[in-house]
Order: C-alpha cells, then sequence, then structure tokens
C-alpha cells in the first residue's frame, strides 16, 4: 500500500483530525488571481465587480467522514492574529474602506449550508500589488482551525503569463476534494498572457509527481481522463491516494509554463498526518522538521499493523521543481531552502507499507 499527503494545516483533540481547506466557487473561465494593467490602470482579468468569487470553509472531520460546518468563525483580510472583518445584519461588510469589497453569504453543498464570504470588489490597485491573504477561524466541537486562500495580485505586461486552472467534481461544485458525493474532479486548464485567455498555438500536457518525479499522464479507465477537445484532465478516486500533486505544462510560442494542483481523496482507510514544526511559514533561522505518522481513518490512531516508510520532496511552487528529497523518519526544511527556492515551496509526502 502507498498513500501521500502534502503541507496542510491540522488541528488534532480527542480522537477527532480537523483538516481545514477553503471552497471556491466563481464563473466558469475565471480564476482568483488578479492582474493589474499599470498602463491602463485597471484589472484586465479576474474583475470581482463583475465576476464575484465566493469563498467558504471545508473543514473535513475524520471522525465524521465528511465536511462539517463550523459551529461559529470569523472572516480575516491580511492576517488572522489581526482584527476580524465586520458586517452588519444584511452581510454588508462595515470594516473601514473594505465596504464595498467583501460581503457575507451561504454555499449550499452535500445537503449542508456553509458561511461564506463573496468578493464584490477588486483587491488589486496602481497603489498595492501585493499578495493578499483571506483567512477564514472557525471552531466545531470545541476544536479550532483556520482554513486560508492565497489571491495573486501581478501587474501585467506582454509577458504576464499564468495557466488558470478550473475544477469541477462530479457533486457540480468547484471542489478538489474526492468524497463519497464526489467521485471524480475534472480539472481544465486555460493559459493567460495578461489575464486575457489564449484560445490557440497552445500545447497542453497533465503531469502526476510520482517519487519525485513529474510523469506523463495518458488516459486510463478508471483512473484519469484527458479530454482532447479543452485538454481537461479527468481524476477518478481510484487514481488518487490521500493527497496527490498533478501538474500541467503548457507551450506557447516555444516557452513552457507550469501550474501544480493538489487533489485530496478522503474515501481511503488511512491517511498522513505531518506532525510539522512549523504551520504555514518558516521565519530566518528556523527550520520545519516533519515528523509523519499514517493514521486509521476507522479508529482515528496511529497505524501499527503494517511498517510504513516515508519518503519526501522538496518543490518549488508554481513550477514543481524538486528542490530536494529525503526519506526516514524526519525531514527538515530550512528558511534558506525555502527562500532560495522563491519563497513558495510545497513538501509532498510518501508513505509506503513495506
Amino acid at each position: 500500500m502507498e498513500y501521500s499527503s502534502v503541507r496542510h494545516l491540522f488541528s488534532y483533540n480527542n480522537g477527532d483530525n480537523i483538516t481545514p481547506g477553503m471552497g471556491v466557487q466563481i464563473d466558469a473561465g475565471y480564476g482568483l488571481a488578479q492582474f493589474w494593467d499599470i498602463s491602463a490602470g485597471r484589472v484586465t482579468n479576474t474583475d470581482f465587480t463583475q465576476h464575484p468569487a465566493t469563498l467558504f470553509p471545508q473543514a473535513w472531520s475524520s471522525r465524521m467522514g465528511r465536511f462539517v460546518v463550523p459551529e461559529q468563525g470569523s472572516w480575516f483580510y491580511g492576517s488572522p492574529l489581526g482584527s476580524a472583518l465586520t458586517f452588519d445584519a444584511s452581510g454588508n461588510c462595515t470594516t473601514a474602506g473594505l465596504g464595498s469589497t467583501f460581503k457575507l453569504t451561504t454555499v449550499g453543498m452535500n445537503n449542508l449550508t456553509f458561511p461564506a464570504l463573496q468578493i464584490i470588489g477588486n483587491l488589486a490597485s496602481a497603489n498595492d500589488l501585493v499578495d493578499k491573504y483571506i483567512y477564514y477561524t472557525g471552531t466545531y466541537k470545541g476544536m479550532d482551525f483556520t482554513c486560508q486562500q492565497l489571491i495573486n495580485i501581478q501587474a501585467s505586461s506582454a509577458d504576464a503569463y499564468d495557466i488558470l486552472i478550473s475544477a469541477v467534481g462530479e457533486d457540480g461544485t468547484g471542489d478538489d476534494v474526492l468524497s463519497n458525493d464526489n467521485d471524480w474532479v475534472q480539472l481544465t486548464p486555460m493559459l493567460q498572457r495578461a489575464g486575457t485567455p489564449i484560445t490557440s498555438g497552445v500545447s497542453y500536457t497533465w503531469q502526476r509527481l510520482v517519487n519525485g518525479n513529474w510523469t506523463n499522464i495518458t488516459s486510463t479507465s478508471g483512473l484519469y481522463e484527458i479530454n482532447n477537445s479543452d485538454h481537461s484532465l479527468k481524476v477518478f478516486n481510484s487514481g488518487v491516494e490521500g493527497v496527490e500533486s498533478f501538474r500541467c505544462v503548457a507551450v506557447c510560442n516555444g516557452k513552457t509554463y507550469y501550474k501544480v494542483r493538489e487533489l485530496t481523496d478522503v474515501h481511503d482507510p488511512y491517511y498522513i498526518v505531518d506532525y510539522c514544526t512549523h504551520t504555514d511559514s518558516v521565519a530566518p533561522g528556523e527550520t520545519a522538521v516533519f515528523r509523519p505518522k499514517v493514521i486509521d481513518r476507522a479508529t482515528n490512531y496511529q497505524d501499527t499493523s503494517h511498517n510504513w516508510s516515508f519518503a519526501y520532496t522538496l518543490t518549488r511552487l508554481p513550477s514543481g521543481d524538486t528542490v530536494k528529497t529525503g526519506t526516514g523518519s524526519t525531514f527538515s526544511v530550512t528558511y534558506e531552502e525555502i527562500d532560495n527556492a522563491g519563497g513558495n515551496t510545497m513538501t509532498r509526502i510518501e508513505a509506503t507499507s513495506n
């Protein structure tokens, strides 16, 4: 048996494991990244005033075996340690300067209703081209968890390229989690130039990270389906063990562009808790250390019936280039290694039963 995981935030308490994530709903063909055209002085894509984005917490309870609705929670902009966003009884944001940017709403999915934050105003401006983070801090049965979402802000020019990947699950939502209600996820790529889709002259290849190497994917019954018309990749639950990393490679005018996307399968009887010493940031002089364990989903305790060995791959994002690999019961990543890789990395853990 073989399972895998990537670095996520975990809240662990009383035999239950809450895996936090952020769900996203937005019009088809649009993403969360905002491109600011310096010469025109405006957002080119996506304009949230025309195509609002809706974020909602997706907290998975291993004990319940499903997503759970937070009992209470708050939304934060910029930092989860600052002041929470405030809203009036109609859901309008009352935080100074953000009244036309955010609004409260709800999202219905899998017969549950989740609290949601709608982005109705642009986050990029001529005076602010810094990436933005939105957080939701919630509580479920006494357990605290934090979901986060990055909004990339880029100054656009003729050479600003990015691959937008839209995800649609079997249940019709923009979901990237395979569950009892979602037996497949379809990923559709679109190379964009300065936020404008390039509809011709682009070739796409899908890859999967296997033992530290990116391997081309071909259509395989019950695992993967590649649609040559829209270049989409449909991934079935049999094609994902734990958390798998997929990469889209787009080639246009002789240049190559990359985008990595992660899919999670919560059907599996085992999952990995990485027990990392850090959450999502490492300061100068610090080292993040992983001490992973394989957990039996049925009992929520460490599995001792198998002899698990671990392999690690540290990759640079968004390219997915390998920075370093390792094996053993622990794996260390220093601030310098992350900084030298551009400050944005992903650590993939593979657990193999001997």
